[in-house]
């Protein structure tokens, strides 16, 4: 009898209970719009990597290698300013190396001043002297002397401390014509793009446009290579501007 009335309560509370609520239908996607926000005013020509696809004429950059000075010598001319040619390094160690067969040299002046007293003792009333005798000497000895160190012609120490000094050079000369190359083609790239940058490129009036940026940074890099070269730089582009002139009809 329990049974059946814990079955009848069972199935009274299931058929009180709320039936599950059917799933939402799945949304369709809404349709793209003609002009979407984020392509709304999108211009081609004015996408950054349309910008950044300029090309140069090739034409205008040979002008640009044209009138820029010779980069060996603005190499040369660094050089010169640091001392590290390289001649004057191969110079060390070659002179060292002759040092060796050069002899010492010595060179040496006495000079002795003396006096010698003499008496005669001899007692004949002929003599026609006075009995007493002064003489003087003054002498000069000069000396010459030439050492040579047989060693030395096979080897001279002083050939390490010339070596050594040259290396140093040489890793001096590299970092200073290293930064002239570095600088020379960076002015030259930005005389490229300054030649490639839009002339109507939409700044604020308060702002400098990015050419006047570049133009300023070539304008640094110039005074830097005229520094490393003592105005080299600046000489060799007037002559180079000088017969650029001349050549042209």
């Amino acid at each position: 009898m329990i049974d059946l009335i814990g079955a009848g309560l069972l199935a009274s509370l299931l058929a009180q209970s709320d039936p599950p609520a059917p799933e939402p239908a799945p949304r369709e996607p809404a349709p793209a719009s003609a002009e979407s926000p984020g392509r709304r005013g999108d211009d081609p020509s004015r996408s950054p990597r349309r910008s950044r696809d300029r090309r140069v004429d090739p034409a205008v950059l040979r002008a640009i290698a044209a009138a820029d000075p010779p980069v060996a010598a603005l190499r040369a001319a660094a050089s010169a300013l640091a001392l590290v040619e390289p001649e004057r390094a191969r110079s060390l160690v070659i002179r060292a190396r002759l040092a060796g067969w050069l002899p010492e040299l010595r060179a040496r002046v006495d000079r002795r001043f003396a006096r010698s007293e003499s008496v005669d003792l001899d007692g004949s009333a002929t003599a026609p002297l006075a009995p007493v005798g002064i003489d003087s000497n003054n002498d000069v000895r000069y000396e010459l002397r030439a050492i040579w160190d047989l060693s030395r012609f096979v080897f001279n120490p002083d050939e390490l401390g010339a070596q050594v000094q040259a290396l140093r050079t040489a890793d001096a000369r590299r970092e200073i014509e290293s930064a002239v190359i570095r600088l020379y083609f960076e002015r030259r790239r930005l005389k490229a793009e300054l030649a490639a940058a839009d002339a109507t490129a939409m700044a604020p009036a308060s702002m400098p446009g990015p050419g006047m940026l570049l133009e300023l940074r070539v304008g640094e890099i110039e005074a830097e290579l005229d520094a490393l070269t003592a105005g080299a730089f600046t000489r060799l582009s007037r002559r180079q501007d000088r017969e650029t002139a001349i050549d042209e009809p």
